[in-house]
């Protein structure tokens, strides 16, 4: 279900009494909160299905009351079951043609190989930062684009099943790729993942397959950045870092990633735990994607 008839006519009110609200702004301590829900829950990977059941329950109901549409995508690669989840923001005026993806992923390393006690680099991580930040900023974008429609239509794609890469022989990015799969018609003009964002040293250079191959998009949110005074996103060239925008890329849709590199000292560790993070890396993030979509020419 999307928005009920009686949240549009509350929101009307509310528009109605205090202007003001028609423009509101993405909340760096609210998208903390939502990395706090997702950790209690567990690690969210495919040994702990109550976790994940969790998590995607979580998920839609926070999108339920905003969103114009919400679709379930169930997969399954090689035996282990995914759920990939979409949600979608009408653009403002019903004649705008152009559409542009926010993703994240939602699942959860199963193994911290990376953990400094090699007695836990079999055991999960909590993925506050890999895993619950990108999530976190796109339901509070959600939020944002439900009391104030963006221009163009706006697709939220939470993805499973990223984190699986390397373990017993399984590449990266499987939700994003059944995505692509499932929906071989789904052409958006433009993309942005976000993934590993509320670090309290967050660094954000521009990543090089996105730089190669959707470079008009880096440069229009690099832009964005410089206008804004935004310190964690760094003008310089990253790396080439395999995440949930190459299918994408591969497909030939312009998705970019945004992606902390160097990779965190709690990056596939025990370590990786909400008070690694920051809500004022969040907000940075969260300023620069909503005026992405507010100002978005093709």
């Amino acid at each position: 279900m999307g928005k009920t008839l009686t949240g549009m006519l509350l929101t009307a009110l509310v528009l109605s009494v205090n202007p003001a609200w028609a423009e509101p702004q993405f909340d760096g301590q609210l998208a903390l909160e939502h990395i706090v829900s997702q950790v209690s829950f567990g690690p969210r990977e495919p040994n702990n299905p109550r976790a994940k059941q969790k998590t995607v329950s979580f998920i839609k109901q926070t999108l339920q009351p905003l969103a114009d549409r919400i679709t379930t995508q169930q997969f399954s690669y090689e035996g282990l079951p995914g759920t990939n989840l979409w949600a979608s923001f009408d653009a403002v005026s019903k004649g705008s043609a152009q559409r542009i993806m926010l993703g994240a992923h939602w699942d959860t390393r199963p193994q911290a190989e990376k953990d400094r006690n090699p007695a836990l680099r079999n055991q999960p991580i909590a993925g506050a930062n890999d895993g619950a930040s990108g999530v976190a900023v796109l339901l509070e974008l959600a939020r944002v684009f439900a009391a104030n429609p963006p221009p163009v239509t706006v697709d939220l794609v939470f993805f499973d099943l990223e984190d699986m890469g390397n373990i017993n022989g399984l590449p990266y990015s499987i939700g994003a790729s059944e995505f692509i799969a499932a929906n071989p018609f789904y052409r958006p003009n433009a993309g942005i993942i976000v993934d590993m964002v509320c670090a309290k040293n967050l660094s954000i250079p521009r990543e090089q397959y996105s730089q190669s191959l959707a470079g008009k998009i880096m440069d229009t949110v690099w832009a964005i950045a410089k206008q804004q005074n935004s310190r964690v996103f760094k003008d310089r060239a990253g790396i080439r870092i395999m995440d949930d925008h190459v299918p994408f890329l591969r497909a030939g849709i312009k998705v970019i990633d945004l992606i902390h590199y160097p990779f965190p000292d709690h990056w596939h560790s025990s370590a990786d735990t909400v008070d690694k993070c920051s809500s004022d890396s969040l907000q940075q993030v969260g300023n620069v994607v909503q005026q992405f979509v507010a100002t978005y020419k093709p």
